[in-house]
Order: C-alpha cells, then structure tokens, then sequence
C-alpha cells in the first residue's frame, strides 16, 4: 500500500470512530422501549409498559400463558423467566442500547417489545 492510501484509510477510520461516539452520547439521554399486547380475540394491539433502556428495572407482566419478565441494565433489556412453551423470547438475550435494535417478540404470549425513539 501507498504512504496515501494508508493515510485515507486511517482518516475514514478516525471520522468513523468519533461519529460513533457523537451517535452514543447523543442517544445516552431517553431510549423508549414499549411493550406491546395484541389481543388474540380481538386482534387489537395496546402498549402495556413503556420505559427507557438507560434506567435499571425488572418488570413483571400477567399474559395469557402466565407471567413475562423484562429485565434492563446497563443500557439494555431482556425477557427472562417467561411462561411460554418455546421460550424463543428468551433465547434472543440482550437488546443493546447502540447499534441495531431488534424487537424481541414472544408469540404465544402475544407480546412485543420495540425502541420507540
């Protein structure tokens, strides 16, 4: 490699890093995450929590199979400890605060949780 190229690519390197860092201090501030309810009779769908990612909590929710717990630390969140006969929800583990955020979604249960903002 050129003395040139080596120099452009540590360049978009650097402006990319520090980028990041602008887009993880910007949304440290409030991460809304809503848990949503869809009715099976009705097909309706309700927000039953909402919270932000940034606060630590444990959240405990009555569904048709039983009990759905939400636990968040640390700038992220997880279902654990879910009544539900494949517990796919739970296999999803850890949302992360910054990068991609996955909605994790428990059928059975009829439950989703989603960043809002």
């Amino acid at each position: 490699m050129k003395k040139k190229e080596v120099m452009i690519i540590t360049a978009i390197l650097a402006v990319s890093f520090i980028a990041l860092i602008i887009f993880y201090f910007m949304n440290k501030d409030e991460t809304l995450v809503e848990v949503l309810y869809q009715d099976p009779d009705t097909n309706e769908t309700s927000v039953v929590l909402t919270f932000d990612m940034n606060e630590d909590g444990y959240y405990e929710l009555d569904v048709p199979n039983g009990k759905f717990h939400i636990e968040v630390k640390n700038g992220r969140y997880r279902a654990i400890d879910v009544d539900c006969p494949n517990q796919n929800c739970v296999n999803v583990g850890w949302v992360p605060s910054l990068g991609v955020f996955s909605p994790i979604i428990c059928i059975p249960n009829g439950i989703t949780i989603q960043v809002v903002n």
